[in-house]
């Protein structure tokens, strides 16, 4: 493990609740397992239902969850299924921490406040342009004077969604204003983007996105060292991907592997699992020094398995398993080299 930021709080991949991301939350290991802390999105009826009927077989760790709309908005039937989660999950069930929204506190805190038991409660405030963040504050603050609320918040996420660009004017500001949001009483607060685009089409064959989420919570995290602000990002996938984006997804099959300041993309042309063994060869020929090896993670097992001419057919995997693949990678990249 790097451990370069041992007295950081846990890194917060924000990842939704679908049956391929659940494979990735469920073959991390140790000792990433103990440093991940997923924010868990559940969006639909159907992944609500998944949640109370195998959560606690899935993900057996501390963990957030987040039953509200994109734009940080639980409905009445959201608040109605994320009560139902908390009355009726148990084992690691008891361990979430659900995720409010500041700005709505003072009507969804006292709705779901009976059926808390011992759990604590996150605030995840979306900004949508990094300007925005003194107006936050009070944003923060007026959500801490809710009743019963400033005892259960341990933790905050400011998301900004899609990495701004910034300059050199604003990135202090940005610190600044982490600091006093902290300064609240928080004992944890994170900066959250993603910088992953939201369509491949400009790469034909390999490539690469810039990892500018990371690039931009070094900068921060340099601003304002003694803050000890956490790390959280959508991984490899856009913060802007929605449930209707699902339709899409087997399309062309696609390795996107995370590097220091870099995803590598390999892409292939199709979604056979000859075109998932093709474009395995290419990551561990072409781009052999960026391979991490087998025993790295889950998602690099995959790959490796696929180029290797002793293992049969029928147990070299494709399809959507390439999200479980660039989830286990990218978690395990974060917290091995990196955070």
């Amino acid at each position: 493990m790097a451990a370069r930021y041992d007295n950081h709080p846990q890194y917060i991949p924000i990842i939704k609740w679908q049956k391929f991301e659940q494979r990735a939350l469920s073959e991390l290991v140790a000792p990433v397992l103990g440093r991940t802390l997923p924010c868990i999105e559940v969006r639909l009826p159907g992944q609500h239902a998944s949640m109370l009927e195998c959560y606690a077989d899935v993900w057996k760790q501390p963990a957030l969850v987040d039953y509200s709309s994109p734009d940080g908005v639980l409905t009445a039937s959201r608040i109605k299924e994320l009560k139902e989660f908390l009355k009726v999950v148990g084992g690691s069930g008891k361990l979430v921490t659900p995720v409010l929204n500041p700005v709505t506190a003072a009507t969804d805190f006292p709705a779901i406040a009976r059926s808390l038991g011992n759990r604590k409660v996150a605030l995840r405030l979306r900004m949508e342009e990094l300007g925005d963040a003194p107006a936050g504050i009070p944003i923060v603050k007026a959500a801490l004077a809710v009743p019963g609320l400033r005892e259960r918040v341990e933790r905050l996420i400011v998301d900004l969604g899609q990495t701004p660009a910034t300059s050199a004017a604003d990135r202090p500001v940005l610190a600044a204003s982490l600091q006093a949001m902290k300064n609240q009483g928080f004992e944890h607060v994170h900066l959250a983007s993603g910088s992953f685009p939201a369509s491949l089409a400009h790469i034909n064959g390999a490539g690469e996105v810039k990892r500018k989420d990371w690039e931009l919570w070094t900068q921060i995290n340099t601003l304002a060292p003694d803050t000890l602000i956490g790390f959280s990002d959508y991984g490899a996938l856009n913060p802007n991907w929605s449930e209707e984006t699902l339709k899409r997804r087997g399309s062309r099959v696609i390795i996107r592997y995370a590097l220091d300041d870099k995803w590598r993309i390999v892409r292939g042309q199709n979604s056979t699992k000859a075109e998932s063994i093709a474009i395995s060869k290419i990551m561990t020929t072409v781009y052999a020094k960026e391979f991490q090896g087998a025993a790295f993670s889950f998602g690099d097992r995959l790959i490796a398995d696929r180029v290797d001419p002793a293992l049969p057919l029928k147990k070299k995997t494709g399809g959507h398993l390439h999200i479980s693949e660039f989830w286990t990678h990218h978690i395990s990249y974060v917290l091995k080299k990196q955070y």
